[in-house]
C-alpha cells in the first residue's frame, strides 16, 4: 500500500479523532510524539516457544521457529518478539521490512517523529476473547495469539477464534449486529474507536526492535493529548481478503501440527507434507484457490440469513474442484430455500446433497 497525500488514514491526537488525508494529518499532528498504528491485514501474529538463553540466541532462533507458520519468505519479514507468556511461549509480529520501511521513511520525511509502532488488533484488552465492532470492520484479538480484522458478514465463520468468553465493544450510538453462535457481553465505549484504542496502549507490543528500533528512544508512558496516534488505516483496505488475514493471522494450537490440519484442510488430497511452507508456495502458483476460498467465503456470508435460522456447523473447501461444502443447522425449510435462492442469485452452482432433520448439507461453486 502506497502513502500519498490523499490517503485516508485514521488519525487521534487527544482532540480529534477520525479519518483524514494522510497530508492534512501529518500537519494537524506537527511535532508531537507520534504511535504508529499498522492494520492487522498486513502483520502475522503467532506464539513460539524458544530455547533458554540469553536474548540474543532466542533471537537467533526466532526465524527457524516461525517458519514453519508463515506462508511468507522469513528472511523478508521484520519479526517482533514480546515478552513471555505465562505459558512459555513469546508472541511474535511479523510484517514485510520492505514495506514498513518505505512507510517510515516517508512519514519521517513528512517531518513526524514516530516513537513506537503497534498493531491496531494488539490495542484490544488482552486476556480474553475481544471483538471491537465496526459496521465496515472488526478487529478481533483471543488470548492464543489470534489477530484478525473481518467484516460483520465474515464474524459467524470466525467462530473457533471467538470460542469461549466473548466481550465486544462497540460505540455508544451503535448497536452491534452478531450474525454468530459464540456466547458474547455487550461493552459500550463512550470514545472513538481509535481514541479508545489508545488507552489500551501500555499492553500493546512494540514493533520498533532490531534494525527498527528508534535511535532516540522516546517511550509513551502515557498517551497524554499532546501524544497523537497516526493509523495507517487506508479505506480501500477495507476491501480486504478475508482469507489471506484467516491463514495468516490465525494462531494454531499445536505450532507445526495444527499448520499440517489447515494445509491438509485446504488439500484434502495431499496426504503427504514433506515441506510445508514449499508444497503451499507451489499450490499458490499453481492456481488461484485462494482468491476462490475467498470469494466463495465472501458470497456464503452474504447470503446467510440474518436472523439466524440457519446456523454454520461446519465448513470445507476443496481446491482441485473449487467447491465449498457446508453443513448448516436449522429446521426452516424456508429459510433453507431462501439460502439456496440467494447463492444462485449470486451467480453460483448450489446441490443440496442431504437432508436430515435439523441439518442439511450444500455443495457449492462458482458457475463454470
Amino acid at each position: 500500500m502506497q502513502l500519498t497525500p490523499d490517503l485516508e488514514v485514521g488519525c487521534s491526537d487527544g482532540q480529534y479523532a477520525g479519518t483524514l488525508p494522510l497530508a492534512d494529518a501529518v500537519r494537524r499532528l506537527g511535532r508531537a510524539a507520534v504511535a504508529l498504528v499498522l492494520p492487522v491485514e498486513q502483520v502475522a501474529s503467532c506464539a513460539v516457544a524458544l530455547p533458554a538463553g540469553s536474548a540474543h540466541w532466542q533471537r537467533q532462533a526466532l526465524p527457524y521457529a516461525v517458519e514453519p507458520m508463515l506462508a511468507e519468505d522469513v528472511d523478508a519479514l521484520h519479526l517482533a518478539m514480546g515478552a513471555q507468556r505465562s505459558d512459555g511461549r513469546y508472541p511474535v509480529r511479523a510484517i514485510n521490512r520492505n514495506l514498513l520501511q518505505a512507510w517510515l521513511d516517508h512519514l519521517r520525511g513528512q517531518g513526524l517523529r514516530i516513537a513506537v509502532i503497534h498493531v491496531d488488533a494488539d490495542l484490544l484488552p488482552l486476556g480474553q476473547a475481544t471483538l471491537l465492532w465496526d459496521s465496515q470492520r472488526c478487529l478481533l484479538a483471543a488470548a492464543d495469539e489470534t489477530r484478525l480484522a473481518l467484516s460483520p458478514a465474515q464474524l459467524s465463520l470466525a467462530g473457533v477464534a471467538m470460542a469461549g468468553d466473548l466481550h465486544v465493544y462497540h460505540g455508544a450510538e451503535a448497536t452491534p449486529c452478531l450474525p454468530m453462535t459464540a456466547e458474547y457481553k455487550l461493552q459500550p465505549i463512550s470514545l472513538p474507536p481509535l481514541a479508545w484504542m489508545a488507552t489500551q496502549h501500555a499492553q500493546a507490543m512494540d514493533l520498533a526492535q532490531g534494525a527498527f528500533a528508534m535511535k532516540s528512544r522516546m517511550q509513551l508512558r502515557q498517551w497524554k493529548p499532546l501524544a497523537a496516534a497516526l493509523a495507517l488505516l487506508a479505506c480501500a483496505q477495507l476491501g480486504f481478503d478475508g482469507a489471506q488475514a484467516w491463514l495468516l493471522n490465525q494462531q494454531a494450537d499445536g505450532y507445526r501440527q495444527a499448520n499440517e490440519a489447515i494445509y491438509k484442510g485446504l488439500f484434502p488430497q495431499e496426504q503427504r507434507i514433506v515441506n510445508l511452507k514449499a508444497q503451499f508456495d507451489q499450490h499458490l502458483q499453481q492456481g488461484t484457490s485462494a482468491s476462490r476460498f475467498s470469494d466463495l467465503l465472501g458470497s456464503v456470508a452474504a447470503a446467510m440469513p440474518a436472523d439466524g435460522a440457519l446456523q454454520l456447523q461446519q465448513l470445507a473447501f476443496d481446491a482441485s474442484t473449487a467447491r465449498m461444502e457446508l453443513q448448516l443447522r436449522g429446521d426452516d425449510s424456508a429459510a433453507q430455500q431462501a439460502l439456496q435462492q440467494r447463492l444462485q442469485t449470486a451467480g453460483l452452482q448450489v446441490q443440496s446433497k442431504s437432508r436430515a432433520a435439523g441439518t442439511m448439507q450444500l455443495s457449492v461453486g462458482a458457475e463454470q
